[in-house]
């Protein structure tokens, strides 16, 4: 019966193999009635998780890719280990023998290796887990196309990382099988899960609950993919666009291991610090390798540049940046706790003042009876502005004339009230046959059409950070006038966008309430 519906089933080696002895090779699952295509989709559909095995596993970061047979650049000197090349053939030789390739046969030399990669996996957390090196065997016969993974230098369930099940080997192997010896031309297409465990045992002996589950997810992941493969599935959302993956997760990595522990510990904010200290740790490691690529012209970025970080709010963004060598400094209308467990000279640098630009009003205000200190906007050559979860201020920030960053979280008009912008616009040049968008993705279209519209030649990037609200606006380079159509004035802009009316009231009012905590 061919279907798409998903339905593994426990199996066993049929033909030839009918003994009970002792095998390394053990069957788990196995999905009948597939209906992919065996190179068209299903081949295609692996490569994908070879190249992307945190697919399978939120404990794995990335794979970088040592060798590879199809790509002549990739590896010239990475993969001349005879020793390692030796087993797959050795390990081919036991899967031909056992028929697994042929249905009815255990015919040897029936299947070749269409394409040979070697893939270096970097766990998410290096201080508990090692990376560890894998061959990944594409192997085809007349009957079948098959992945097998081979771990390198993996001798024992104890020497296994944390994040690869306990064996020796996996192989994915889907198989136009018939239905019987003399049954031509009624074959069923059946997508297979083999393990290659560390010692022989035999079938009726129970695999661990954990290798189970991992067949159960790496199977579902396999034939899930394939089916999306072969309806057109299109990836919606598109990472490492503007700053390269290795970069970023290298540099994060390191913060993590220099800053997280201490700030977790001392934590004195009522939120979650997990979640408040990853999300700073991953913007910064974002921001440091995108200026480093973009403002390292003879000098490097921490010679060209002064962030200013608006909305600052814990203040941890601002105290690993300044940690890192980077000058700049945080405002925000209200001081927060985290602020005192910083050293003095990050104290300095968090400054408890109220963002009302110039181009809405240029005054100092009295509030009752205090002062409240302002900030005017204007900002000195060579600034680059942050606007992380920013709220109100999201929207002037385009507007200030400097580069920026602006990652929106909660929705504002320039009158600093809350506002829902219209979901189904005309989104001219900065996005396509666009029919209808969340309230989220108002917000971030109207905030990127903002500072296309004043000049900015806007790039996109969805950070790789622990929330939903992860979309970040960049401008860094000015566009021409004839590269996008006309170039508005920020006053232009306001007028165009409702005005500004009240929104020095309301920021200041910001100063008696409680913080938000995003």
């Amino acid at each position: 019966m061919i279907s798409q519906t998903w339905d593994p089933v426990p199996f066993t080696i049929n033909a030839p193999i009918t003994d009970t002895t002792d095998r390394l090779w053990r069957p788990v699952l196995q999905q009948n009635g597939c209906v992919f295509k065996p190179v068209e989709h299903f081949e295609v559909a692996m490569l994908n998780l070879i190249f992307h095995p945190n697919i399978n596993s939120t404990s794995i970061m990335r794979a970088d890719i040592l060798y590879d047979s199809d790509v002549a650049s990739r590896g010239d000197v990475a993969y001349h280990y005879e020793d390692v090349a030796a087993k797959e053939k050795e390990i081919i030789g036991e899967l031909e023998r056992l028929g697994i390739f042929s249905p009815w046969s255990n015919q040897v030399g029936c299947v070749r290796i269409k394409r040979r990669i070697v893939r270096e996996i970097i766990p998410r957390n290096q201080d508990k887990d090692c990376s560890m090196r894998q061959s990944c065997l594409i192997l085809l016969n007349d009957a079948s196309s098959s992945i097998l993974f081979l771990p390198h230098g993996i001798e024992s369930p104890e020497s296994t990382p944390y994040y690869h099940p306990a064996v020796s080997g996996i192989l994915l192997h889907y198989i136009s099988m018939p239905l019987c010896n003399d049954c031509a031309g009624s074959d069923t297409k059946t997508l297979q899960l083999y393990y290659r465990l560390f010692s022989p045992s035999k079938e009726s002996v129970t695999l661990p609950n954990r290798l189970q589950r991992t067949a159960l997810r790496l199977l579902g992941t396999a034939h899930k993919h394939s089916l999306g493969v072969m309806n057109g599935y299109q990836k919606r959302v598109h990472h490492d666009v503007v700053v390269d993956k290795v970069s970023f997760q290298d540099t994060y990595v390191a913060l993590k291991r220099k800053y997280a522990r201490d700030l977790v510990a001392r934590w004195v904010e009522s939120t979650d610090p997990t979640k408040h200290v990853f999300e700073d740790l991953a913007i910064a490691a974002f921001l440091i390798e995108f200026w480093e690529a973009r403002y390292n012209d003879g000098n490097t970025a921490k010679d060209s540049i002064s962030f200013v970080d608006i909305g600052c709010g814990n203040g941890v963004l601002v105290y690993i940046l300044i940690m890192e060598g980077y000058d700049g400094y945080g405002i925000d209308a209200r001081r927060r706790k985290t602020w005192d467990i910083f050293p003095d000279h990050i104290q300095q640098c968090l400054r408890e003042e109220v963002l009302v630009p110039y181009l809405c009003i240029d005054a100092e205000m009295q509030v009752g009876d205090n002062r409240v200190r302002l900030h005017d906007g204007r900002f000195p050559h060579g600034s680059f502005l942050i606007g992380n979860h920013s709220d109100e201020l999201t929207p002037w920030i385009p507007l200030l004339g400097q580069p920026f960053i602006v990652i929106p979280c909660c929705s504002h008009a320039l009158s600093g009230a809350k506002y829902r912008y219209p979901t189904s616009i005309d989104l001219g040049t900065t996005r396509s046959n666009l029919q209808k968008l969340s309230t989220y993705a108002a917000l971030v279209e109207h905030v990127a059409k903002t500072a296309h519209d004043v000049g900015w030649a806007v790039e996109r990037e969805m950070l790789r950070i622990p929330s939903t609200r992860n979309a970040a606006i960049i401008g860094s380079e000015r566009r021409s006038g004839d590269d996008g159509g006309r170039i508005w004035t920020a006053k232009d802009i306001i007028r165009r966008d409702g005005g500004a009316a009240g929104y020095s009231d309301r920021v200041i009012a910001l100063t008696s309430k409680n913080p938000r905590f995003h």
